[in-house]
């Protein structure tokens, strides 16, 4: 008989342990650094409630960092000024840090968690981020050289990007950034999702995805790209110094910004180019809900362009529901357009404020899709204001006309459950005009839902807004990017689900969300006697729920 000796991959810290103990569970080590630091390749270090005065940095590839209970282990930087980072990923992969509370970095250069160099296989999840402050002193004045960030992901390889990075579900408050963010993707950074974090209580942006800035030495790579930002909420990021969106793309490419809530922040969300002679490109900015904010909902374009800045093109607004913003009077409403090309708004409700402007559009948009949207002011629509290009328009009919745009578009109340700016409840009541009023060429993406997380589309025209009245709940889970791929699709007879995990079970409804068929086949599934059309597949892969459009000639 032979003997077999299994590598322990659980290891413990606890602050009434030794670093002399052997890091078992009934043995062990005392403090979070000397723990990673022993380590094996995949080993997991589960971390005791308590608080820990310390600074970290991941030693190794292959380690992940995690609570061992309910009750979040506490790492306290107060006092410690050995690095700028509570804890530090610098060129290492397959690095999981998930459960723990950090606080109290307080220095010029303050950051919660960084992330730095090349990488892949990065994940920060269900963390608690606090009191990372550039100054001890609450009233410090605040200039380009004073900074602090929460999570920050710098790109620094020209060559080799940080690659399959997952930001999810911490909760980021209660920090002093001077002219830096919360959450910031910054770099050569290639394949992102930054999903279901809650950002509040930040002196600046809350959310920021950057290029452009020579983060990179290689300008061809100096670029977050290809990357999610979906599920978060960013609420109270405001600045005395500057205007700071809730969610920020600034030289970003490729992004999709899905089924987020920003309220009460300084822009709901801005997509800007700060570079001269830059793009940002690529954006899709759909099914999200921006109100209260304090000077719009969407700030779109170079703001000085082409002097002063670059310029944002191929980017989309569609889908969102905007209610009340520009809580400041600044004049903007609900729309701040300076420069953008070939961009389009579309299925929009843009409900206005009593100060009932729409717009203000500081420069010519070249190819601009404006269209198909829901305007409103509780004022009536000759009370509708909107200033376009240097001309000033009062009334809905003398908007359209002048701005030759919105030809489709309709002035009606929405009827939203509740049009508040404190509590808002978005769902469309049953005599919306809203209902079907988009786009009717609109083709939903295949992993996109309306913000209710429901089917996007009932009816066969989208509603306006980020709600689809109506639509039947499939109870879907968060997409994760690659977790599965539907082929051929259009199909005609089979369509095979690509899985990493074998589908347990599956439900096609059509786009009234009636149930047509269900079964359990592992992988492969007929679809031969379903009519020619658009319809939904539902599936269970480990016990979560996906939904995905699929098409049948």
């Amino acid at each position: 008989m032979s003997n077999f000796c299994f590598a322990q991959t659980n290891y413990y810290v606890d602050i009434t342990g030794n670093n002399a103990n052997s890091g078992s569970l009934s043995s062990p080590w005392k403090t979070i650094q000397y723990g990673l630091n022993q380590l094996p390749a995949n080993g997991i270090l589960n971390v005791f409630p308590g608080t820990y005065s310390e600074k970290i940095t991941i030693p190794n590839n292959n380690i992940t960092l995690k609570n061992y209970s309910a009750v979040l282990p506490v790492i306290d930087a107060g006092g410690i000024t050995s690095q700028n980072a509570i804890l530090a990923v610098n060129n290492k992969s397959n690095v999981t840090i998930e459960g723990i509370e950090l606080q109290n970095n307080i220095q010029n250069d303050a950051q919660g968690i960084l992330i730095e160099g090349s990488g892949t296989n990065i994940t920060v999840k269900n963390c608690k981020i606090h009191d990372i402050h550039f100054s001890a002193n609450p009233n410090a004045a605040v200039n380009e050289t004073v900074n602090a960030q929460g999570i920050i992901v710098f790109g620094t390889n020209a060559t080799t990007a940080i690659t399959n990075l997952k930001i999810q579900n911490n909760e980021l408050y209660n920090c002093r950034l001077g002219y830096s963010e919360g959450i910031a993707v910054n770099g050569n950074v290639n394949g992102f999702e930054v999903t279901g974090n809650n950002v509040h209580n930040l002196t600046n942006i809350g959310i920021d995805i950057i290029g452009h800035e020579g983060t990179c030495p290689n300008p061809a790579n100096d670029q977050a790209r290809n990357g999610l930002v979906k599920n978060n909420t960013a609420h109270h990021c405001t600045a005395a110094y500057s205007t700071s969106g809730g969610i920020y793309i600034d030289g970003g490419k490729n992004i999709t910004v899905e089924n987020n809530t920003s309220y009460h922040n300084g822009y709901g969300i801005e997509v800007g180019c700060e570079k001269i002679g830059q793009t940002t490109d690529g954006i899709i900015i759909r099914n999200n809900v921006f109100y209260d904010n304090e000077i719009c909902a969407l700030a779109m374009g170079g703001f000085a362009y082409p002097s002063g800045s670059g310029k944002v093109i191929n980017s989309s607004f569609r889908n969102n529901t905007c209610l009340m913003n520009d809580y400041s009077g600044s004049g903007n409403g609900e729309l701040y357009l300076s420069y953008s090309e070939n961009s389009t708004i579309e299925n929009n409700i843009f409900y206005t404020s009593t100060q009932n402007i729409l717009a203000y559009a500081e420069l010519t948009q070249p190819g601009l899709k404006f269209n198909y949207n829901n305007f409103f002011c509780q004022a009536g629509t000759a009370s509708l204001t909107t200033d376009w290009n240097g001309n000033e328009y009062a009334g809905y009919a003398a908007i359209v006309t002048g701005t030759a745009t919105n030809t489709n578009s309709i002035f009606a109340n929405p009827q939203l459950t509740t049009a508040s700016g404190t509590n808002p409840d978005f769902h469309l009541l049953t005599s919306s005009p809203a209902k079907n009023a988009g786009n009717p060429a609109y083709v939903p993406a295949n992993t996109e839902t309306d913000y209710y997380n429901q089917l996007r589309i009932e009816g066969g025209i989208i509603d306006c807004g980020a709600d689809e009245f109506g639509s039947a709940n499939l109870g879907i889970d968060e997409m994760e990017i690659s977790k599965f791929s539907i082929y051929p699709n259009p199909a005609t007879n089979f369509i095979t689900i690509d899985s990493e995990i074998p589908v347990e079970k599956y439900q096609i409804f059509n786009g009234s969300g009636q149930k047509l068929m269900e079964g359990s086949e592992r992988n492969k599934i007929n679809i031969s006697e379903l009519g020619a059309g658009m319809y939904f597949i539902k599936f269970q892969i480990e016990n979560k729920n996906y939904v995905s459009k699929i098409i049948k000639r």
